[in-house]
């Protein structure tokens, strides 16, 4: 799809939670009405991906973007036994269309969390702003193995 299609790359979503769709759709509506504009950078990813970004500043150039390696510690993107992804990641369009990761990242966490949603932005030992996910009463118990 392209963005004039789906601004909001709404297409990532495919795969999630019906409830993660539901609040990511209502935050994106809930920002707009701030006038901020976020885009979905990545929802399911398979175990592959996963170890892929997890590779990031360890195994392959760049920097360290998640401590999930797929396998021994499962990301909330990856699927479960329902077969639903439980995350999100996003990021912020300009007034021009361009994508950027500098923004309000506070007002999304505030509204995130108003909408009932997880901000990584909160973490601790490893803050994610860029992602979102259920809170744990939606857990799966464990991961769906291809």
């Amino acid at each position: 799809m392209t963005d004039h299609l789906d601004p909001h790359r709404l297409v990532r979503l495919r795969g999630c939670h019906p409830e993660l769709r539901t609040r990511v759709v209502a935050l994106i509506d809930a920002l707009e009405r701030e006038g901020l504009d976020i885009v979905l950078t990545q929802g399911v990813r398979s175990v592959a991906q996963q170890q892929s970004l997890y590779a990031l500043g360890r195994f392959k150039p760049g920097k360290i973007v998640t401590n999930c390696d797929g396998l021994v510690r499962v990301s909330n993107h990856q699927p479960k036994l329902d077969g639903y992804g439980y995350a999100v990641d996003v990021a912020w369009r300009t007034a021009h269309g361009d994508i950027t990761w500098e923004g309000p990242w506070s007002t999304l966490g505030q509204l995130a969390i108003a909408h009932g949603l997880v901000w990584g932005g909160n973490w601790l030992n490893f803050p994610d702003r860029p992602h979102l996910e259920l809170p744990p009463s939606f857990a799966a118990p464990t991961v769906a193995r291809a």
